[in-house]
């Protein structure tokens, strides 16, 4: 539950098919590569600005909120040590069995090269931003989410695959069966349910529910926040905000805390 190490390629799915070009050198070669493309980040980040750091041909990042979802870009730029990708995100969602997009909203990928030669980088990065195919996408979300997302539209949690729970013990994520009356889940301390309303909301008169997956550490600290049905208009990113914010008492197994996963509604009105 740190700091997230990203690997290789883009988005394909039965809606959108992108196939990778390879040997750009500069921000008008990736430009070129990436544009008209319907890609999926392999940060898994929702963030209106995505902050990455290459390093020795790897990306690291650290999401604010987590999401799946495609990205369109329109332009790259070069400031400085930083590629700057401008373009559309929307979250992928799940309606009547066949992924659809909903929200979008305009979202930058910041990349710091940090001391790395552009033309040692540019190459690489459309394979370690982007997934190949929506297939790998979906195969690579982390398990305690894998059975959630992409969540349905119509707000039905489907019964997990597995009829499990997900907790994290002893350094890593374990399977525990949901009628397993050794564990008891998280519950509410202090919640933050009332967001502050952006400007585009209220201009929108924007009203519904938000769907947040939350990681909640062994301690009943929000560790990541998964956009699982977006309402948009600047609303996701003010209630992540909120969330974050949001304390618990942590779910225990046999009686000891441990980490685990909460699906989190969020009403605004």
């Amino acid at each position: 539950m740190k700091k997230t190490t990203i690997g290789t390629c883009i988005l394909a799915a039965t809606m959108f098919v992108a196939c990778p070009l390879f040997g750009q050198t500069d921000a008008s070669g990736l430009e070129s590569a990436l544009h008209g493309k319907l890609l999926v980040l392999r940060s898994y980040s929702a963030d209106r600005v995505t902050k990455l750091t290459y390093v020795d041909g790897k990306i690291y990042a650290t999401p604010f909120m987590h999401g799946l979802a495609a990205f369109l870009s329109d332009t790259v730029q070069q400031k400085g040590n930083k590629v700057l990708i401008d373009g559309q995100s929307e979250s992928m969602v799940m309606d009547n069995g066949k992924v659809r997009l909903m929200g979008q909203i305009p979202m930058r990928i910041e990349v710091d090269l940090q001391d790395t030669k552009p033309e040692v980088a540019y190459p690489q990065l459309q394979a370690l931003l982007f997934f190949p195919t929506m297939k790998e996408a979906l195969a690579s979300l982390p398990e305690y989410v894998a059975d959630i997302l992409p969540f349905p539209t119509d707000g039905k949690v489907p019964p997990p695959a597995c009829h499990c729970i997900h907790v994290f013990q002893n350094g890593k994520w374990i399977q525990v069966a949901s009628d397993d009356p050794k564990f008891k889940p998280p519950l509410t301390i202090k919640e933050n349910s009332n967001p502050a309303l952006p400007q585009m909301a209220i201009d929108q008169k924007v009203s519904g529910i938000i769907v947040f997956l939350y990681v909640i550490t062994d301690v009943g600290r929000v560790n990541e926040i998964w956009l699982a049905r977006p309402l948009g208009a600047d609303m996701d990113e003010s209630a992540a905000k909120t969330g974050h914010a949001d304390t618990f008492k942590p779910a225990t197994l046999d009686g000891k805390p441990v980490g685990s996963v909460l699906l989190h509604p969020v009403p605004v009105n």
